[in-house]
């Protein structure tokens, strides 16, 4: 008899990538059931195998972070789960504490990344206190286990989908950009292209394609500089578009843009588009995170400063460099990164242990 597992995120399913992976992978060998927020009721994702499980978002903030304590509780307390697997939300430890004697796994996809320095360091302070109630943690980087002082773990690293499997030539440069437009400066970007674009539309075939949004303005503002400077035939912003749609951009692109702001609190993220591009075969212009520094060889991209004259400038490199990339050997170099080979290599033993 399969093992049941039960997920515990604080995301809609199928908008939340690494849990979605979870469960598209670990399906054939455990029974999963899903509980999250129910976000988008007209964007629910197809859950074949998995059981999934919506918590009402409805009221305010303070009513639904209590009805989402109290469903969460109510589902571990009723169910006999074999093992309970939380992406951390804050309140984590009260489930545990209120259920001693069921098998926890505490699992930590970022730390904090507001705007506010003093509100991110409170947040971070809880999270590693609350992972004190748990025996079993698991993690995204070393990196991030070092700054929030966590000893004891499980490394549980990103991966990414193969999203385009042909062979890429770099006649012309179709830039790539995938990801939240929130607090990630995409701006520089655009006028680092505007900037490029300026003394070289004769020199090559240029385009770039963003994908992604922001509660805030972001997009608005991107939208407004490119009609202000005529760029609607070289740059295109497509929004919000779910993770299962994104196969035919990645076939047209051949450059990913992997844009993360040198700021404390995304230095430590491995972001998860960095390894879409890299698994899809496409070079990356990627700023000098922690992170990045250690993903990304000379063979696979380059990297740069978080600024417009950087962006311009990494342009021009990946221009006079465009033919020694070859996207088959990018393809092979991070195949271990694919998510079907970090759920069938690393966490799916890590459950199995877990749950023996």
């Amino acid at each position: 008899m399969r093992k049941k597992i039960l997920i515990v995120n604080r995301e809609q399913y199928g908008f939340h990538i690494d849990t979605y992976k979870y469960c598209e992978y670990l399906n054939g060998s455990f029974n999963i059931t899903y509980l999250g927020w129910e976000q988008r009721k007209s964007e629910k994702i197809p859950s074949e195998g998995v059981i999934v499980k919506y918590i009402s978002r409805e009221g305010n903030m303070l009513s639904r972070y209590l009805r989402f304590l109290k469903e969460v509780n109510t589902e571990v307390r009723r169910n006999t789960y074999d093992l309970i697997f939380l992406v951390y939300f804050p309140g984590s430890s009260i489930i545990k504490l209120l259920n001693r004697t069921k098998k926890f796994n505490i699992d930590i996809r970022s730390c904090a990344t507001g705007l506010n320095k003093l509100t991110n360091r409170i947040q971070d302070l809880l999270l590693r206190v609350e992972c004190m109630f748990f025996k079993n943690v698991s993690i995204i980087s070393n990196s991030l286990a070092e700054a929030i002082k966590l000893e004891r773990y499980h490394l549980l690293p990103l991966g990414g989908e193969r999203f385009s499997n042909n062979k890429k030539s770099f006649e012309s440069l179709k830039l790539l950009y995938v990801g939240s437009l929130f607090g990630r400066n995409i701006m520089e970007c655009v006028k680092g292209f505007h900037k490029f674009l300026k003394y070289n539309s004769d020199r090559v075939e240029l385009s770039f394609t963003i994908i992604g949004d922001s509660p805030g303005a972001e997009k608005d503002e991107i939208c407004h500089y490119i009609i202000q400077n005529n760029l609607e035939k070289f740059i295109k912003v497509e929004g919000y578009i779910h993770n299962t749609l994104l196969h035919r951009y990645f076939e047209e692109a051949n450059i990913g843009i992997a844009y993360i702001p040198r700021i404390t609190y995304f230095d430590n993220q491995p972001p998860t588009k960095t390894f879409e591009y890299l698994v899809s075969g496409l070079p990356v212009i990627a700023t000098t995170t922690k992170e990045h520094i250690k993903i990304i060889s000379e063979d696979c991209g380059i990297l740069i400063d978080d600024n417009k004259e950087a962006f311009a400038a990494g342009i021009h490199e990946i221009f006079i460099r465009r033919n020694s990339f070859d996207s088959e050997l990018i393809k092979y170099l991070y195949k271990d990164h694919l998510w079907k080979n970090i759920v069938e290599r690393n966490l799916k033993p890590y459950l199995i242990a877990l749950i023996q």
